[in-house]
């Protein structure tokens, strides 16, 4: 699809859609029904709450994104992206006295295009694009022992407790959204919704500090879509990412911050740009850190490192950013958003390709009106800086909105 959304258009549509939900809930339905609850169909005439006092809390996630490319880029177009994300937590111990063991079943299904190969950066400006299909995604076991330890087993992948932090959710970029962008360009590590077969120990000796060891398994196939996640086989030829971390979440002057450390080991065949060789052990090393520096102001940062710049395509990533709830006086709920990317190009990747790559950098601001508790809109603006690294492309600005939903 192609054409133009201007900003004034698409954050119109975005407040108009806003005011007129708000304002149907509020005529239709009492305060005590879905309008102010967490799930937009409320409790299921009560069902909904005796499946989680037996021990079953089933979820139900919708999100969407609209996006155009107004300047720049490789060429003008304009898309759209949606995901449904679906499954059950089972509380084993209420439902079967297995002690502090639960179970986890979820089902993705990922539908739209998106405008990634039109802006011609190496982030996707629409996060929820890659593999536009049916998923089964977790198949875990989860055993807890007292407060201290608990091991996770099953269908999982590595970004559910690594290199990871709840403040990246709120960009509509892969820049941000998600893992550490640069652990996934050399394929050392899966994400959300591709799962591989493997473990996590968690470790947690007291309140601020928390210590964590994985192991997951990686190979060629393991972002096929077309296995739609359930093909379970363990081939020859696959390899394994060990990830260690450490979190430190600390009081700073009485306000809460979260600092993280971590180190992939991938051995695996990664074939060298060069088409000479392959090399069978990568490393990268990662670390992050936030504080709340005011009442809802949170601040963050980033930076990912590895040295083998034949097989890391971005060798050097650092993200810095701030998420601000209730900003605005009358709307405590709401957040505003700005994150900033900055990507160093690998030399040998480059000379791979026949092109002299260096940077590119993504700035993004966002505001996500949270109409109810279970509903939000969120409008967007993405600057892509030099996208695909070379110079040859024309800086890009992304006007988007995201729209979600708890059922």
């Amino acid at each position: 699809m192609s054409g133009t959304y201007s900003a004034g258009t698409l954050i119109a549509i975005a407040l108009s859609l806003s005011s007129s939900i708000a304002t149907t809930a509020t005529a239709q339905l009492p305060p005590e029904s879905w309008y102010e609850g967490a799930q937009l169909t409320g409790n299921w005439w009560g069902f909904r709450d005796s499946l989680e006092d037996s021990g079953v809390r089933p979820f139900i996630v919708y999100d969407s994104i609209f996006a155009a490319n107004v300047s720049g880029g490789i060429e003008s177009d304009k898309d759209f992206v949606g995901q449904v994300y679906a499954g059950l937590e089972m509380d084993l111990e209420r439902l079967l006295g297995l002690n502090g063991m639960t179970f986890k079943v979820s089902y993705v299904n990922r539908h739209g295009d998106s405008i990634g190969e039109s802006v011609g950066g190496i982030y996707n400006p629409m996060a929820i694009f890659g593999g536009q299909t049916n998923y089964l995604y977790d198949f875990r076991l989860e055993k807890s022992f007292g407060d201290a330890w608990a091991i996770k087993l099953g269908r999982i992948s590595a970004d559910q407790d690594f290199a990871l932090s709840p403040l990246y959710f709120y960009s509509l970029s892969t820049a941000i959204n998600g893992p550490i962008r640069a652990l996934l360009l050399e394929n050392a590590l899966t994400s959300f919704p591709f799962a591989v077969w493997g473990g996590r120990i968690k470790y947690k000796p007291s309140k601020p500090h928390q210590f964590q060891l994985g192991a997951y398994l990686i190979g060629k196939d393991m972002f096929n879509f077309k296995d739609h996640g359930v093909n379970f086989s363990i081939r020859d030829d696959d390899g394994v990412s060990i990830l260690a971390q450490y979190d430190w979440s600390p009081d700073v002057f009485g306000r809460p911050a979260r600092v993280f450390v971590g180190v992939v080991n991938a051995f695996f065949d990664f074939e060298d740009f060069d088409g000479t060789g392959t090399t069978d052990h990568f490393v990268r090393f990662y670390g992050h850190a936030n504080v709340e520096v005011a009442d809802g102001f949170k601040l963050f940062g980033l930076l990912s490192y590895s040295d083998q710049d034949d097989v890391a395509k971005t060798p050097f990533q650092a993200n810095i950013g701030s998420v601000y709830k209730g900003l605005i006086p009358s709307r405590p709920d709401d957040r505003t958003i700005a994150f900033a990317t900055y990507a160093q190009f690998s030399d040998e990747y480059g000379e791979s390709l026949g092109e002299d790559k260096n940077y590119e950098m993504v700035y993004e601001l966002a505001h996500r009106i949270q109409i109810i508790p279970s509903f939000y809109i969120q409008p967007s603006i993405q600057y892509i800086r030099n996208p695909g690294g070379t110079g040859n492309i024309d800086d890009a600005i992304v006007l988007g909105a995201w729209v979600g939903a708890s059922f």
